[in-house]
């Protein structure tokens, strides 16, 4: 009888373990909704099957997204230290590499990029920005 609380305990902790686990994967990786494939580059895309012509149009329509809207700095290494991937933007100055999902109607959707922001003891972490 002694043994039944102990494996009870156990339990639980296991299944909230695996909840949390659950929670923590979802929350961090990014969905495409209406079953697009996530992606952030030409290679990606063409990983997923895709044309490549379709890839090459998918990406500068998500780079012009993003050029536009995502804020832009003067240096290659300014754009490092504040986002995590950077292309250079063909107006000049660099952009932060967007990723998005693209769908079978061969458009760019749910466009996001990832900024560097710092927590309360000034480490570096990432945060998604939607831009679309």
């Amino acid at each position: 009888m002694a043994n039944t609380p102990l494996k009870l305990v156990v339990i639980l902790v296991a299944l909230a373990a695996a909840g949390f686990s659950f929670f923590y994967a979802r929350r961090t990786a990014p969905a495409c909704t209406e079953d697009g494939k996530y992606m952030s580059s030409v290679s990606e895309c063409q990983a997923w099957g895709f044309d490549s012509g379709l890839c090459k149009q998918a990406v500068d329509k998500a780079h012009a997204v993003a050029a536009q809207a995502a804020p832009k700095t003067e240096t290659m290494f300014q754009c490092e230290l504040r986002f995590s991937d950077c292309f250079e933007n063909p107006a000049g100055g660099f952009t932060p590499r967007p990723a998005f999902c693209l769908r079978a109607d061969g458009e760019p959707k749910e466009i996001r990029y990832l900024e560097y922001e710092s927590d309360r003891r000034n480490r570096k972490k990432t945060k998604e920005v939607r831009i679309d």
